[in-house]
């Protein structure tokens, strides 16, 4: 019997950060990669694949052996001899919120539809589970190639995946909130599964509650909702039906938010993979959220991590 298998779509990046020293170090990461990570991280035996575009510089060969060093499948990711992978630098301030600089314009992540197309790999793909992208996988590509995208994420869905979409908005990546709405929507008429924020919400549509959310996301047939709310908690929803409220539990240092709605959505939807209920999974979740804000960078070290999940599982 075959593992259950997730392949995350996006844009995985060169980290750059200044450490103790005052000297630039650096890592990998990138919103979806981020989550595929934590729920490989979470349940193991899920096959976690990553779908980008890569180029063939230095920093490309040394991501895609990153990779594999976290358990992800790059058999997928396609390289481009034009193109090379993105970069960004992050500062954090004291409370831990971070600032970002980006170099990313015509990196090879942003040339993904025409990399797939130019292969004419995608009828050589497997069936999987779960698909994942977000609104920053949509948001770096150009406009006809966001089309496509979402086309591609119709053939899949029509293939049997269940499909899993996180707004997480970034207002530089969109002309304005018309055109960001407009492939929001696009996004959840085709996701089984929708994790926005309360800020996404918010920012985009004026949104001040929780029931506001629910109603609009219940117009595009959003099956399954998880509406993160901050200090108000994790609310759930299935058919607009209320399924569990979890409420907020402040970590104990918040050093790095980079990555906590990353890893959140990773070990939710690992979670579901797995079969756990939605509240288990939500607040498997958190706890994993609240652990990644305490440390510096998208990605916490593999023992820390480890350790933290053996203990948390155990204690449920």
């Amino acid at each position: 019997m075959r593992n259950p298998s997730l392949l995350a779509i996006g844009e995985c990046m060169v980290e750059l950060s200044v450490n103790s020293q005052n000297s630039l170090q650096h890592s990998f990461a990138g919103d979806t990669y981020n989550s595929l990570v934590y729920a490989k991280r979470w349940q193991p035996e899920i096959d976690c694949f990553f779908l980008s575009g890569i180029g063939q510089d230095m920093f490309s060969s040394m991501m895609t052996k990153h990779w594999q060093e976290h358990g992800i499948h790059s058999q997928f990711t396609l390289s481009s001899p034009e193109h090379n992978v993105g970069i960004y630098a992050i500062k954090n301030d004291p409370s831990g919120e971070r600032q970002f600089d980006y170099w990313r314009k015509h990196s090879a992540a942003t040339q993904l539809m025409s990399l797939i197309e130019q292969s004419d790999s995608e009828s050589t793909w497997p069936h999987f589970d779960l698909v994942y992208f977000s609104g920053i996988s949509l948001g770096i590509l150009a406009e006809d190639d966001k089309s496509r995208f979402i086309d591609l994420i119709k053939r899949l869905r029509s293939k049997g995946s269940k499909i899993a979409f996180d707004p997480n908005y970034r207002p530089k990546m969109w002309s304005g909130t018309a055109h960001a709405i407009m492939w929001l929507e696009a996004a959840y008429g085709v996701s089984d599964i929708v994790l926005p924020g309360t800020e996404d919400h918010h920012d985009l549509l004026g949104h001040t509650g929780v029931e506001e959310i629910v109603s609009y996301c219940t117009k595009h047939q959003v099956s399954e909702l998880v509406i993160k709310a901050g200090k108000q908690g994790v609310f759930a929803f299935e058919n607009a039906q209320a399924v569990c409220h979890v409420p907020f539990t402040p970590a104990k240092v918040q050093r790095d938010t980079t990555a906590a709605g990353d890893s959140f959505a990773g070990v939710y939807l690992a979670c579901r993979m797995a079969n756990k209920d939605v509240q288990s999974a939500i607040e498997q979740a958190s706890g994993a959220a609240g652990l990644v804000v305490q440390h510096q960078g998208a990605i916490v070290e593999h023992s820390i991590f480890d350790v933290f999940r053996q203990q948390f599982t155990q204690a449920l």
